[in-house]
């Protein structure tokens, strides 16, 4: 998140299949909700408090389309994979113009 200046991580299995996100907002969201001590949280796996039904969009999906998806779900990034899952890339809202 940090490196790419995205609010997003992707959580992918070592075939590099999409397993979830997590997200600036589910790293707020956690702390403020949770009781549990921070290094407690650190620890956990990511997918336990990420997204495990993330939007996504196929290769062939349209720019347009793709930017339709996004000011309908109300999301800043979105995955692309390919037809069996595997992690292609990320779309940001602003690439998109």
């Amino acid at each position: 998140m940090t490196e790419k200046r995205l609010g997003i991580a992707l959580i992918i299995d070592s075939d590099k299949k999409l397993l979830g996100v997590l997200t600036d907002g589910d790293l707020r969201r956690l702390l403020l909700t949770r009781q549990d001590p921070l290094p407690a949280l650190l620890v956990s796996p990511a997918i336990t408090y990420g997204n495990r039904s993330p939007k996504s969009i196929s290769v062939d999906t349209t720019i347009d389309l793709a930017r339709e998806k996004m000011v309908i779900e109300e999301i800043w990034d979105l995955p692309v994979v390919s037809s069996d899952g595997v992690v292609l890339g990320l779309v940001h809202r602003h690439s998109l113009g």
